[in-house]
């Protein structure tokens, strides 16, 4: 991703190409902090591959205004803790309409690690990422992830996930089960879609964005088939363009 500049600090937090051998669902991550008083390095931290899909999702829903008060994460593995701040009002209530259209931020901890990289030192450096920040950093993981790590995020199986935002967002991956297409039910959604699902505490009927399409074996899915909610059927253009006619089909 794109080295981001924070009140003169440089931080760069770059996803690794996987090595020859890639077991698992480990990453690697380089992790790099430069400014008059510091300049650190780290490369080949390890990371777990759902880890980072949470804090890209945690990111996505702070800057929805999903989160009324503080959400933390914190990646052992990685030295990395992260804690989201969402907009708040002295002695008040905000409305997640308030929480979207205000600033929100995103501290994020990281732990030194020694030169021979044996052992995390004592010290811990905190970088402050404020609305702008938080998109573009959760932009470039995302992309990053997706093009490293692409047999992991799109996956293999015959059972299919998608992750939606509501309109106007992207990147907050709410996981439907997908039922749309047939038994070749890979062509039948992609990223860019739009579809229709029951959303909220309500249960509201809406139309909303296709941000991620998932395979998963039958034995080893993120969600119950039997309980999670499910995609109702994909919109058409006309029914897109009649809630929000300045999003575009793509």
């Amino acid at each position: 991703m794109p080295t981001l500049v924070l009140n003169g600090t440089e931080l760069t937090f770059e996803i690794l190409q996987p090595k020859l051998k890639f077991e698992g669902e480990r990453g690697r991550l380089k992790i790099a902090v430069k400014n008059p008083y510091l300049d650190y390095s780290d490369v080949n931290r390890t990371v777990i591959l759902e880890d980072l899909e949470e804090w890209i999702f945690a990111m996505r829903r702070l800057l929805a205004g999903a989160y009324a008060k503080v959400y933390s994460l914190s990646f052992d593995k990685a030295g990395v803790a992260v804690d989201l701040y969402p907009y708040m009002s002295a002695g008040k209530e905000t409305s997640r309409t308030e929480r979207r259209e205000n600033d929100c931020v995103m501290a994020l901890r990281l732990l030194m690690r020694s030169e021979d990289k044996k052992t995390f030192l004592g010290g811990v450096y905190t970088l402050l990422l404020h609305r702008k920040d938080i998109e573009i950093f959760s932009d470039g993981l995302r992309k990053e992830l997706d093009e490293s790590y692409p047999k992991f995020v799109h996956g293999k199986g015959e059972v299919v996930f998608v992750g939606v935002s509501p309109l106007g967002y992207k990147g907050c991956s709410y996981w439907y089960l997908d039922e749309t297409g047939t038994k070749n039910a890979k062509i039948a959604l992609k990223k860019g879609d739009f579809v229709w699902v029951r959303m909220g505490k309500h249960q509201t009927e809406q139309i909303v964005y296709v941000d991620q399409v998932r395979f998963f074996p039958k034995e080893f899915t993120p969600y119950d088939p039997d309980t999670v909610k499910r995609v109702i059927r994909v919109a058409t253009e006309n029914e897109v363009a009649a809630v929000n006619p300045s999003v575009a089909i793509e």
